[in-house]
C-alpha cells in the first residue's frame, strides 16, 4: 500500500517545494538571530515561506484525496 508520504516523497515537484520550504525557513532564522533584522527583508522572507508552505499542503491534501 502506498501511502501519501512515499508518493509525494518521490514526485520531483514535492520535492522541489519542500527543499525550497526548508531554504527559505533556514532564511528566517538567520534574519530572526539578527539584532536588526530589515523589516521588509523580514516581511517578504515571511511571505514566501507562508506561500511555500501552503503550496507543499496543497499538494499533501491532493495526494490525500486522490485515493
Amino acid at each position: 500500500m502506498n501511502t501519501p508520504q512515499n508518493i509525494l516523497g518521490t514526485q520531483a515537484e514535492f520535492r522541489q517545494t519542500l527543499d525550497a520550504l526548508t531554504t527559505q525557513l533556514g532564511n528566517l532564522m538567520a534574519l530572526a538571530y539578527r539584532r536588526y533584522p530589515n523589516r521588509t527583508e523580514t516581511l517578504e522572507a515571511v511571505s514566501i515561506a507562508k506561500h511555500l508552505l501552503n503550496k507543499v499542503g496543497d499538494q499533501l491534501e491532493r495526494a490525500i484525496t486522490d485515493d
